[in-house]
This record gives structure tokens, C-alpha cells and sequence, in this order.
């Protein structure tokens, strides 16, 4: 994958994941769907379509009230226009006004609109019909079959999936791209066979046409869904078919900038044919006289060269890019391309060059007023003179940089000025209080733009600091996001790099805790972000079928009127009602610190005027090697073992205060925790593991003094223990008798004293809690 881009994210991540594409697009009437924006991906960031919103103004009106979230104004908009068009005996603003409503209640999670989404959608479907609005009609005849399909009644979806194909049989150029369309809704919902079926056909709906358009998209359908499929063969050779049929040389270089994409899916096999397919794209530009693409080529190839840690291969692409932009004369795209080359500077440590280059290209980027490209640069001078442990330049090139950003109100700029500022500040003291607010505000304004590098460099920061002040707690909220950050993006290096940072914040955050008391989380706190308050929810009706809560209605009035342990007439002692989870275990942690949050919370607990609330302790993989396992989890989790010890005390010491430990193999995801069954009351103790529930029991440890003694050592009769009365008759000899004699000395009260304890499997861990699921409404539906 491509890595280092500023572009959203690869092909080689995308196309593998049908569900992402689901959960991301946007309803179905828009513009677009699910299979055609994975396909757009394939091409180069110029030539994609650019998605084009609707025009009416009832939908413009209920789009903003929504990405506002003012629902309740979406949903008044909507019905105030339907009554309007009743009124006035508008068909096709009825049924838009009726679309768009019943849209709105199913974004609020309206169970009552979901129940009859597929009745309301065949009514605006007939009034779109009645409007002669084929292609609304057509619209809305798919949103019903994606619906039906999510919902179970496969039946019902055919049949409406036939109608659609007998509606658009008489137009062949309609009819193609409905075939496009239906197979976008089976790519959806993951039945790719059948969406690359319909996919070919529509290839070859197109090319009956002579639809050199119609037919290089349906070929970039089919080509992803092969993709979905790991199908790189078959995709290439969709893409070589698709690239002899064009005549444009700007989408020949697209369609070969597709296949690099699919030889980098491929991995490092296919790397070599990667590079090879865009040197072809580079052809093709150049043919075209397009320098601009030929530009964006170039820095596909220095981001490959980057991803693979080829530094002086993508140093010589960065300065081919530049000279074609010095051909252009271009002083924006020179600036451009002057900071790529400081980015590959900066990675081989060659601080002097990249410090030349930034120089270079802040004056070229104030040459073209280009403010992105100076503040850039200017970051980059700061970031440099940083490296080189000059600070008070550092400081001072930030404090510009920031007073010019905000002046001009470029934000990202100004995000970057603070990140170094910040950076510096906490350099020089890494206790500094305006360092940190300058971190937390970089992180904000990044968020709100939702610049994805800048919000990694800003996480990055704020971790190492709050790592070196000794808060663990908050360095790895943040660092979990730079590990997010990573992950997304494909950097393998960076993410070992951050996970070291992790373990060695971890190692220093215990060592303070020997000598210094844990201070409280600054970010719970409130003391470096401001509160936020309570946030509004958007959910207004249950998400529970009304079956179940009929049944749990019933099954409630059965028992009559619950009463509560505050009830005054309750003249029974009831189990309290609350319950607190203590899984700090869980997840990273400090042991130290760990067992003294654990000590102040049960110390608190303890109190008279708190209420005997139990607490209910959960472990990873402490007790798995007692249990018969193998091997162990991380020794993170391991290390929890301490806490158990630490609750043994605790409940000698203050036994009215319930604690229950809860041990779970290491190997069990979030899902399957949940599911593993409570124990009895009464056992305090309990361990998950191989699918069955393990509880502690004490067991007498066998005899010390008799454990190698022979049989014959223990009944006596000599060291031979050779004959015996039976043995005596049995050959007919003498017959005579011995006194016993012991070896080993008389029993004594010491050798039969002695208890351990074992893990005893008594029961199947995990249990069928829900025997049937709810029904979904449309996914298309659910996401705005």
C-alpha cells in the first residue's frame, strides 16, 4: 500500500473490505454508491468523478439540518413540504417530501418507520410512477430491495429485483447501468458471485453500445470485485482489456495506475510490477503533454519508494518532480515539490539539505502567495532547528508562524506552529503547562479539519509527553491513536517505533510510583481541555423490537410490583443493585499503580456511610498455566497476579467489602467475554478457560515422609519382603507369623496437616443468552 499519502487511504486497504465501503457511503439516492466510489479509487486522484449533490432545495434543507444534527428541524422540513404538496397535489414533491421523512425517522431510530419502511417506500415509489419520475422511481424501487435482502425476505427482493430489469428492458443504455447498480447492492451485502456476474454483464451491455465510458466503469466494478474476491489475476486482466479499448492517453495512464494498485494488493511480489506500470502512467502523461499528471505519477512513485524505505530512490523521483516543475515555471508546484524533497531529507537525517530546501521553499511559496506552502516550509525550519537543539530559533520561528496563520485564519497552519511550539516548550520544560495546551489545542483544530497526518504528529507529541511527566494513563490514550494512526496508514516501522515508546513509558511511570504518589489524569480532570458538557443523543425511540419488550413486559408484571432495596415497606435484606467493574487488568497498566488505585477504591468502599457494593475484579490470563494451558498472555496481564494476592488480603482484612475476581484466557475477545456465564453466589474466585468455568478448591497434599517408600517398606517383614502367610500357603511350607515392624516410625499429626489449592473444572463456560435476532433496517438507510 501507499503510504505517507495525504490522499484518504490506499486501494490495497479499501477493496478488501466490502463492510467499510457499506458503513461509509451515504444514502442510496444520492449520487454514487458503494461499488462505483471503491472503483473511483482506482483511478488516479485527477481523473476521479467528482460527486455532484442534489439541487432540490427540500433535500439541500433536510442535508444541513442533519449534519447539524437537528433532526427534529429535518423532520419538521420534511412534513411541512409534504403537507404543502398534498395540498397543491404535487405527486413528485410528495413522494420526495415522504422519502425524505420517512429517512429522517429512521435516522432517529424510529422502530415504527423502520416496521413499515418497505410499505412507505412502495407508496412513494407508485407516486414517483404517477409523477412519470422513472428514474426516482427506479431509485426507490432499489433502496425496497436492499432492505428486504438486510431483512430476511430474500423472496420479496427478487421479485422486486425483477420488476427493476422489466422497467429499464426497453432501454439498453438504462438498462446497463442498472445492472451496474444492482450489482452495487449485492456488493453491499457481500454476495460478490453475484455482483461480479451482473458486473461482466454490464461490461458487455456497454461495449454492445459502444460505450467507451460506460464500459471503462463497468470494468472498474468488475475489476474491484475480483479484488474483493483476491482474484489479482482476473483483475489485471479486466484492466488490460479495459486499457486496449480507450483511446485517451490520460486514462490509459489511469487505467495503469489502476493495476499498480492491484500488483501492490498483491504485496511484495508485486511491487516490481508496481513501479513498472507507473513509469507507463509517466509515458502516457507525458504523451498527453499533461505535466500536472505526469506530477502526480512522480509522487505516487517517490510515496512507493518511501513506503518501501527506499530513501535515494525517492530523493531521485522527488528531483525529477522538480524539474518538471521548473519547466513550468510554476512557483506553487516548485514550493510543492521543494517540500516533498525536505520530507525525504528529514527521513535520511540530513538536516542541512532539508534546512536549504525549507528555505527554498518558503520563498518560493511567498513568491506565489501560497499560505499552505509557506506554513508548511515554515514548520519545517522550525522542526529542523529543533532537531539541531536550537531552541530559542525554534521558539521564535513558531511564535511567527502562529501570529501569521492566525492573521491570515489558515488553521492548519496554525495547528502545525503549535505542535512545534508545544514541542519545544516542553523540551526546554517538560512540565510546562502552555506546551501541553498548545498539543491539545493542535489535536482539536486538527480533528475539526480532519487532517489526518497532522492529527498523528499531534498525538505523537502529546504522548511522548505526557510519557516523560510520568501520567501513563493519559500518554497511552494517546498513543493507542498514533498506533490507529499507523495501522491505518500502513506504517509497520513508525508503529514498532511507538510501541517501544509505550513499553518504555510503562517502565517509567513504575519506577516513579516508587518515590512519587500517582497525580490525577489531566484530561479527565478537565485541567487542560475544557469541558465539553453534556452532549445531546440523537436516539428517540428504542432500538428493541416491540416483540421483546412485550415479552419482557409480561414477564415483569408476572412478579407484580418490583420494590427496591430504598423501599421503606421492604422488610427484606435484598442484594444491592449496583455493581462496580474494576478492569484495569484488562488493558495496559502500571502493577504498582494499579494495586494502589485498587487500594483507595476498596479503602473507600470500606466506609460506613458508602453502601456494601460488591466489586467485581477482572483478570487476562493470570491462572491459564493452573487451568492445564500451555502458554501464557503478555506479561502485562500476567503481572496481575499481584492484584490477586492484594484481594486475598483485602479480604481477610475487610471482609464487608465483597470482592469477586473474574480471570478470562488471554485469547478471548471483547465479544466472547461478555458471554462466558456468572458464577454461583458464594464463589469469589472463578477462571475461564477452554470453554469451561474453573473454581478453586483446597485439596490435602499427599504424604512427604511416604512418598518414595516401597509397598513392602510400609507393611514390614524385612528387606526381601519375600515371603508372607499367604505366600506361605500357597507353597505349602511352614506356617509361622512375624511381628510387624515399621520403617518408618509412627504417624504423626505434622504429615497429614498440609492443604494447596486446585482449579477444577466445573461447568461449560459460555451459554446461548438471545435465540433470535431483530430485524435491521437498510444500511444505506441508516447512514447519513
Amino acid at each position: 500500500a501507499f503510504v505517507g499519502s495525504e490522499r484518504e487511504l490506499p486501494i490495497a486497504s479499501i477493496v478488501m473490505s466490502a463492510q467499510v465501503i457499506a458503513s461509509i457511503h451515504g444514502w442510496r439516492r444520492q449520487p454514487g454508491n458503494a461499488l462505483q466510489a471503491t472503483g473511483e479509487k482506482l483511478k488516479l486522484p485527477s481523473s476521479q468523478a467528482k460527486i455532484t449533490k442534489h439541487d432540490d432545495p427540500l433535500w439541500v434543507t433536510v442535508e444541513e439540518a442533519l449534519a447539524n444534527d437537528s433532526a427534529d428541524k429535518a423532520l419538521a422540513d420534511a412534513g411541512a413540504a409534504l403537507q404543502k404538496a398534498k395540498e397543491s397535489g404535487d405527486k413528485k414533491g410528495q413522494a420526495t417530501a415522504m422519502y425524505l421523512e420517512s429517512h429522517v425517522r429512521v435516522f432517529l431510530e424510529d422502530r415504527t418507520a423502520i416496521d413499515k419502511l418497505a410499505a412507505t417506500m412502495k407508496e412513494v415509489a407508485e407516486l414517483y410512477k404517477a409523477a412519470n419520475a422513472r428514474n426516482e422511481e427506479l431509485d426507490v424501487n432499489k433502496d425496497t430491495m436492499e432492505f428486504l435482502f438486510l431483512n430476511g425476505k430474500k423472496d420479496e427482493a427478487e421479485g422486486v429485483e425483477k420488476e427493476i430489469r422489466a422497467q429499464v428492458k426497453s432501454d439498453k443504455k438504462l438498462e446497463a447501468s442498472t445492472l451496474l447498480d444492482l450489482a452495487a447492492i449485492y456488493y453491499v451485502l457481500g454476495n460478490l458471485d453475484k455482483a461480479k456476474s451482473l458486473a461482466d454483464e454490464a461490461t458487455a451491455a456497454f461495449e454492445g453500445l459502444k460505450d467507451k465510458a460506460g464500459q471503462g466503469q463497468a470494468s472498474l466494478a468488475s475489476a474491484v470485485l475480483s479484488l474483493s474476491q483476491q482474484k489479482f489475476d482476473d483483475a489485471l486482466n479486466i484492466l488490460e482489456r479495459s486499457l486496449q479499448a480507450q483511446d485517451d492517453k490520460k486514462l490509459k495512464a489511469s487505467i495503469q495506475y489502476a493495476m499498480s494498485q492491484v500488483h501492490c494488493a498483491m504485496g511484495p511480489q508485486g511491487l516490481g510490477s508496481a513501479f513498472s506500470d507507473l513509469k507507463k502512467a509517466r509515458a502516457f502523461m507525458q504523451e498527453a503533454r499533461d505535466p500536472e499528471g505526469e506530477l502526480e505519477v512522480l509522487q505516487v512513485m517517490q510515496e512507493l519508494h518511501a513506503s518501501q524505505n527506499q530513501a535515494s530512490e525517492a530523493m531521485a523521483i522527488n528531483k525529477e518532480a522538480l524539474a518538471v516543475t521548473q519547466a513550468s515555471g510554476d512557483k506553487k508546484k516548485e514550493a510543492q515539490a521543494l517540500l516533498r524533497l525536505v520530507s525525504a531529507n528529514l527521513s535520511t537525517q540530513n538536516e542541512i539539505e532539508a534546512l536549504r530546501l525549507a528555505e527554498e521553499a518558503e520563498s518560493k511559496a511567498k513568491e506565489a502567495g501560497d499560505i499552505a506552502c509557506e506554513a508548511e516550509a515554515s514548520s519545517n525550519i522550525a522542526e529542523v532547528l529543533l532537531r539541531r537543539g536550537d531552541k530559542a530559533a525554534a521558539l521564535k520561528r513558531a511564535r511567527e508562524l502562529l501570529a501569521l496563520c492566525r492573521e491570515k485564519s489558515y488553521e492548519p497552519g496554525q495547528a502545525a506552529a503549535m505542535v512545534v511550539l508545544g514541542s519545544a516548550l516542553l523540551n526546554d520544560n517538560a512540565q510546562s503547562a502552555e506546551g501541553m495546551r498548545c498539543l491539545q489545542d493542535a489535536v482539536r483544530i486538527y480533528k475539526e479539519s480532519n487532517d489526518f497526518v497532522g492529527l498523528y504528529s499531534a498525538h505523537f507529541a502529546l504522548a511522548n509527553a505526557y510519557f516523560v511527566r510520568g501520567d501513563l494513563e493519559d500518554g497511552l490514550t494517546h498513543a493507542r491513536e498514533v498506533l490507529s494512526c499507523c495501522r491505518r496508514n500502513g506504517d509497520k516501522v513508525n508503529e514498532e517505533f511507538v510501541k517501544q515508546n509505550i513499553e518504555r513509558g510503562r517502565q517509567y511511570a513504575a519506577a516513579m510510583r516508587l518515590t512519587q504518589a500517582k497525580r490525577p489524569s489531566n484530561e479527565s480532570a478537565g485541567i487542560l481541555l475544557p469541558p465539553s458538557g453534556p452532549q445531546p443523543c440523537n436516539t428517540r425511540f428504542s432500538r428493541i423490537p416491540g416483540s421483546l419488550l412485550n415479552i419482557v413486559a409480561a414477564g415483569r408484571n408476572y412478579w407484580g410490583v418490583p420494590r427496591t432495596i430504598e423501599d421503606p415497606t421492604a422488610d427484606d435484606d435484598r442484594p444491592p443493585c449496583h455493581t462496580i467493574i474494576w478492569a484495569h487488568p484488562m488493558s495496559d497498566h502500571s502493577t504498582t499503580q494499579m494495586c494502589l488505585d485498587f487500594m483507595h477504591l476498596v479503602g473507600a468502599m470500606a466506609k460506613n456511610e458508602v453502601s456494601k457494593i460488591p466489586i467485581i475484579v477482572q483478570t487476562r490470563g493470570v491462572q491459564e498455566r493452573w487451568c492445564g494451558g500451555m502458554t501464557q498472555g503478555n506479561m502485562t496481564s500476567v503481572m496481575a497476579v499481584a492484584l490477586w494476592g492484594l484481594i486475598k488480603t483485602c479480604r481477610t482484612e475487610i471482609p464487608q467489602v465483597p470482592i469477586m475476581v473474574l480471570d478470562f484466557a488471554h485469547g478471548l475477545t471483547t465479544a466472547q467475554i461478555p458471554r462466558q456465564l456468572k458464577p454461583p453466589l458464594g464463589v469469589p474466585e472463578t477462571v475461564y478457560f477452554n470453554k469451561s468455568r474453573w473454581e478453586p478448591q483446597l485439596v490435602a497434599v499427599k504424604s512427604l515422609l511416604r512418598a518414595d517408600l516401597k509397598r513392602d517398606s510400609m507393611q514390614g517383614g524385612g528387606a526381601g519382603g519375600g515371603s508372607t502367610m499367604d505366600d506361605s500357603k500357597k507353597q505349602g511350607g511352614q506356617k509361622f507369623s512375624r511381628k510387624p515392624f515399621s520403617w518408618v516410625g509412627p504417624s504423626i499429626k505434622m504429615d497429614y496437616c498440609w492443604y494447596t489449592q486446585e482449579w477444577k473444572a466445573v461447568g461449560a463456560a459460555e451459554g446461548e443468552i438471545i435465540a433470535t435476532d431483530p430485524v435491521v433496517p437498510v444500511r444505506a438507510l441508516r447512514q447519513y
